[in-house]
């Protein structure tokens, strides 16, 4: 059974005042659909359009909440409350009293749940920081659409970051973004823009920004099948994530494999913008051996301080090359991988490698059980290196390039 979650509308109310009874001049607002809704203030059409379970509206000190009040109420209805919030538009001077005495006055008139809040003026950047916070505060739960339209124009970059900001530390689900661009009017009718792209934007710059901190592939697959990639290839990206983090890094790289021809033709949506720097990001396992990306990942994991993996892939690595080098395969441990092990290990014995890789390998081979398993190590000159955050990663990366020479 799918549970309706519930959805708010959040509006900003401006300041200008081009009509002196409505603040704003009547426009009429076509919707995508072909509707057309005549209204001084857009997010009251939008309102209409949406059918929201709660409607915020943010505003300053000076915002024209008193013209706002003036559209619902009827003749002699609360006028002395009128009369105050009138006083204190004027005055730079409505506060968040006076806001809660008028809310019932507009919840009757539209028929749902309405939050009336002051924001700051966002002149500096606390003031921006405290209008997030505030919008967060005001949206509890659910769905949510932002009006973009009627604040001050730099309100409207700070409600298309909030949406941004709702989603990802609050975790709700942003419907979509609307501005009634009157700007744009023709023929008297004003087109309502929808700005859901610059959260798609944020969307992909973001996904980007956490894959290059922790190489999770998954993080492309909603932002691609939303932009229409067959859910086979996403699902490709999701399971390569999978047997990365399970360290089965020959199914890995098969199922990126699998996935890149989708790079070879153009995306749509928002995905275009970014298929080049996706593409850049797979494009080396392409004639990447298994060797090169247990390398690759451990270089990878060491930068960003996972020294377990780091140590596992870079020993892991050093094996791969010594099964290649015999001819042996990759995957079975007894037949392939422990022989190329121990025969390694004895050229080393042998002196038939230098010195430094034979040090190398010993240290990366000591730092990888000590961190695999967890128990302090037999040798204290590598206990000392695990305990020291200092000297881990730069003894890790000298054993490595020693090693992988």
């Amino acid at each position: 059974m799918t549970v309706k979650t519930s959805m708010t509308l959040v509006s900003f109310l401006g300041r200008a005042r081009q009509d002196p009874k409505t603040g704003y001049r009547t426009a009429r607002y076509r919707f995508a659909n072909g509707a057309i809704h005549s209204t001084p203030f857009f997010g009251l059409a939008l309102r209409e359009v949406l059918n929201p379970d709660q409607l915020v509206l943010l505003g300053t000190a000076g915002s024209m909440w008193d013209v706002l009040i003036e559209q619902f109420a009827t003749e002699g209805e609360d006028e002395e409350l009128r009369l105050r919030l009138i006083e204190a538009a004027t005055q730079n001077a409505v506060d968040a009293a006076l806001l809660d005495a008028v809310t019932p006055l507009i919840e009757r008139a539209l028929g749902v749940s309405c939050k009336l809040r002051l924001i700051d003026y966002g002149r500096e950047a606390e003031g921006q920081a405290r209008i997030l916070d505030d919008i967060a505060a005001a949206v509890e739960d659910g769905r949510v659409s932002i009006d973009l339209t009627h604040g001050f124009r730099h309100l409207a970059a700070i409600g298309a970051l909030s949406a941004f900001f709702l989603e990802r530390v609050r975790g709700l689900t942003i419907d979509g973004l609307y501005y009634g661009a009157l700007d744009m009017t023709e023929d008297g009718e004003t087109p309502v823009v929808r700005l859901d792209g610059l959260l798609n934007i944020e969307r992909w710059l973001d996904a980007l920004s956490r894959f290059d901190q922790n190489g999770d592939y998954g993080l492309f697959a909603p932002l691609l099948r939303a932009d229409g990639v067959a859910a086979d290839k996403v699902q490709c990206l999701i399971e390569a994530a999978f047997f990365e983090r399970t360290l089965n890094l020959s199914d890995a790289r098969r199922r990126i494999l699998t996935f890149l021809p989708v790079l070879d033709a153009p995306l749509t949506g928002v995905s275009a913008l970014f298929q080049s720097s996706l593409a850049k990001r797979l494009d080396w396992v392409r004639g990447a051996g298994l060797m090169a990306y247990q390398k690759r990942l451990a270089m990878f994991y060491l930068r960003q301080g996972d020294y377990v993996r780091a140590a596992i892939l870079g020993f892991e690595a050093v094996i791969t090359r010594e099964c290649d080098r015999r001819k042996y395969g990759h995957q079975d441990h007894q037949k392939d991988r422990k022989p190329a092990e121990e025969a390694f290990e004895a050229e080393i014995r042998a002196g038939d490698h230098p010195r430094s890789v034979g040090d190398g390998y010993w240290m990366l081979k000591n730092l990888r059980n000590a961190l695999a398993h967890g128990n302090p190590a037999a040798l204290e000159p590598v206990r000392q290196i695990v305990a020291s955050p200092e000297r881990l990663p730069l003894e890790l990366q000298r054993a490595m390039d020693r090693a992988l020479n």
